[in-house]
Order: structure tokens, then C-alpha cells, then sequence
């Protein structure tokens, strides 16, 4: 190895390092911050290393009963939201992948010009549709409305693996007497784990953590999710930093859970598109 090479290695390592740590950083704020007392979290200038690790912060949030219940509202929105997108999306990649029709590229260039639509500007239309429907004020609103705002993007990502699968494969399983269905679900699917890994991952996420539409489209307490009932301690004139920074903690654990159960799959799927790129 060469002097230069060696040189340009160790800019790039010491690049990765710092960002590195700026990622890392503001994770490890948070978690350090909810293990402060009230006091402590409030001061300035702000202590990197808690004076007095305490865990009470932990303690009041497992003990309020709405924010329990929020948390498992959100698990019952973000599951069965992710499910169906992703067997919808699925299925709509697979279409536009595999079969030739008048219009499919202006179809799909319409699909993802629904995604390039801010959020804002969709939840006056997805209220007022869903008033009329009924669907206010309950979780299958909210599973639906995230079905609008996040299957676009996932029929792109699926689109785009299911192109790498030869067709040779289908046509072998076509041969054999499979029909249309049996190839998808027996040959396309058990191949396409790490797309459909990304693409669960991308929906989890984006479920979990939306704001914007279930706080506009549910009004019960008993029904409201974590990321809004989080809400509750950005006060008008102060901030339970602690109490805030624990629930920011919490709510990171599913993201977590997903990301290391579907880490192989997802490893592949990078390196797939790394190598078809």
C-alpha cells in the first residue's frame, strides 16, 4: 500500500468516526438525559455525565396509565398498517415488474408523484373523506390513511428488487402447471426477503413515528398513539426534559427490535442494490 493510499484511508476513517459520533451524539443525549433528575435536567449549562443517575424518570412513565395505553395504541395501529402495506405494495410491484400494459409508465410515474406530496397538504382531504366514511376518531382511519402515504414509495422499492429476480425462475414454475399466485407466493416471495425486509422496515418506521395524521384524525384519549401523547409534556411555559427524554427512549425500542430481528435481511438487500447498481 502506498503512502498516498494510506493517507486518503486515514482522512476517510477520520471522516466515518466524526460521523459517526454526530449520529450517536443526540441518541446518547437523550438516553443520558432521562436518567437525570428533574433539577439537573433543567440546568445550564448542561451536564454531559449525570451528577445522580436515577431511573424515576422510567419509573412515572411504566406507572401512567395513558401513556401505557398510547404505547399500545401505537402498536396496534403500526402492526397491522405495516402488514397490509406491505402485502398491498407487494402485489402492485409485482404487477408493475412482470406484466406490460398501455399506460404502465405513466402509472407509475403517477404513483410516485403521490408520494412527492407533502403530508400536510393530504390530511384536509383525508379528514373530510374519512368524516363522511365514518372512520374518525378510530385506528382503521389511521391505518388506512397511512396506506396512502406510504405504499408509493414501497411499490418503487419492490418494483426494483423484483426486477433483479430472473424471470426465468417464473417461467420454469409456469412450466410445472404453478399459476399465477402459486409463482408469486412459491418462487418470488421466499427470494425477495430482503426487499421486503427494507420495505416492513421503511413502513414500521413511518408508522410508529407519524404525528401529524393521528393527531388530526383521532380525538379520544383512550385512543391516541405515543408519538402524540408525548405531546403532553412540552409544557407552555416549561419542559419535563427527564419525562420527555425517557418517553423518546421508550419509543425507540420497537425501531430498535425491528431493525436487529430483520439485520441479515437487510445487509442483503443493501448489497443487492449495491451490486445491480
Amino acid at each position: 500500500m502506498t503512502k498516498k493510499n494510506k493517507t486518503i484511508r486515514a482522512i476517510l476513517f477520520i471522516i466515518l468516526v466524526i460521523f459517526a459520533i454526530y449520529t450517536i451524539m443526540p441518541i446518547f443525549w437523550v438516553f443520558v438525559t432521562s436518567l437525570k433528575t428533574p433539577e439537573e435536567a433543567r440546568s445550564f449549562p448542561p451536564t454531559l455525565i449525570p451528577k445522580e443517575i436515577t431511573f424515576e424518570n422510567y419509573k412515572l412513565l411504566f406507572q401512567d396509565e395513558q401513556m401505557m395505553r398510547s404505547f399500545l395504541n401505537s402498536i396496534i395501529v403500526a402492526v397491522p398498517a405495516t402488514l397490509l402495506c406491505v402485502i398491498i405494495s407487494a402485489l402492485a410491484a409485482f404487477s408493475f415488474s412482470r406484466y406490460k400494459f398501455r399506460g404502465k409508465k405513466q402509472l407509475l410515474a403517477a404513483v410516485m408523484g403521490v408520494f412527492m406530496i407533502p403530508i400536510t397538504m393530504n390530511t384536509i382531504p383525508l379528514y373530510l373523506i374519512f368524516q363522511r366514511m365514518g372512520l374518525l376518531d378510530t385506528y382503521a382511519g389511521v391505518i388506512l390513511a397511512y396506506q396512502v402515504l406510504i405504499i408509493p414509495l414501497n411499490i418503487f422499492i419492490l418494483k426494483n428488487h423484483f426486477d433483479t429476480i430472473p424471470i426465468s425462475l417464473e417461467e420454469a414454475a409456469a412450466l410445472d402447471g404453478a399459476t399465477t399466485m402459486q409463482r408469486f407466493t412459491k418462487v418470488i416471495m421466499p427470494l425477495s426477503w430482503p426487499g421486503l425486509s427494507i420495505s416492513f422496515i421503511f413502513t414500521f418506521r413511518f408508522a410508529w413515528n407519524e404525528f401529524v395524521l393521528p393527531m388530526i384524525l383521532i380525538s379520544s384519549p383512550s385512543k391516541t398513539v405515543f408519538q402524540v401523547a408525548m405531546y403532553r409534556f412540552l409544557g407552555l411555559y416549561s419542559i419535563d426534559w427527564g419525562l420527555l427524554s425517557a418517553a423518546i427512549v421508550i419509543g425507540m425500542i420497537p425501531i430498535l427490535i425491528i431493525i436487529i430481528f430483520f439485520q441479515r435481511q437487510l445487509l442483503q438487500g443493501i448489497q443487492a442494490g449495491s451490486i445491480k447498481g
